[in-house]
């Protein structure tokens, strides 16, 4: 038997030694819709911002809270980089894209980033 490390063994250390670091910023974002008449148009109001951000971000989000209110939602974003500035970056250009929403108000907006 050799004693010399297997391939695998070998590609793991070699991997090892270049890790870059995973950064996760996650953000939940108090929106009041104060245009929205009922839960169809509060529905079809976050769905189109959500999938806008998405687009635009390349970042998941979803409704995560007041489902069931039709003049309030909180949506929940998350982003995955190797740099912590990055991440707060993406999460900073949502809030000002939230921001400049028309018919949707920003009311808080908390991010952790780890």
């Amino acid at each position: 038997m050799s004693s010399r490390p297997t391939r695998s063994s070998r590609c793991r250390r070699r991997h090892a030694r270049r890790r870059t670091p995973i950064i996760v910023g996650i953000a939940r974002a108090e929106l009041s819709l104060p245009g929205a008449r009922n839960l169809k148009d509060k529905r079809r109001l976050v769905k189109s911002l959500i999938e806008r951000i998405q687009h635009r971000f390349r970042i998941a989000a979803a409704e995560v809270d007041h489902h069931d209110r039709w003049r309030r939602a909180a949506v929940g974003f998350a982003c995955v980089s190797t740099s912590t500035r990055h991440a707060h970056e993406i999460l900073s250009s949502i809030v000002t894209y939230v921001e400049r929403e028309g018919e949707i108000v920003l009311m808080t907006f908390d991010v952790d980033v780890q």
